[in-house]
């Protein structure tokens, strides 16, 4: 995913995606040209995304380690949770028909 930073002047803005952060071993705290501390353009959605796989791969590893139907039972049981939503869409989107009672 392309991350993109700004500072509050835009006087230097630019994008880097995972791999570049990952390989520069950095952090990009403060403009170089100004000082001004830099932000995340994107950050919601990197943070929505992030989230996204990682129910993927919860989903997964508990059908491959409880099977299906514990998987669909842990969803339920924990319907009260903030991210129940997107694990009920995940099951859905894999084919399951869940109702919460």
């Amino acid at each position: 995913m392309i991350i993109k930073f700004y500072c509050d002047n835009h006087c230097g803005d630019f994008t880097k995606d995972e791999l570049e952060l990952d390989y520069q071993n950095q952090s990009f705290r403060y403009c170089a040209f100004c000082g001004e501390k830099l932000r995340i353009e994107n950050l919601t959605d990197i943070v929505q995304q992030d989230i996204e796989i990682k129910v993927r791969k919860n989903i997964s590893n508990w059908f491959k380690e409880i099977g299906v139907d514990n998987t669909i039972d842990l969803v339920k049981r924990n319907k009260n949770q903030p991210c129940a939503k997107l694990y009920l869409d995940e099951l859905q989107r894999r084919g399951f028909n869940i109702i919460l009672e």
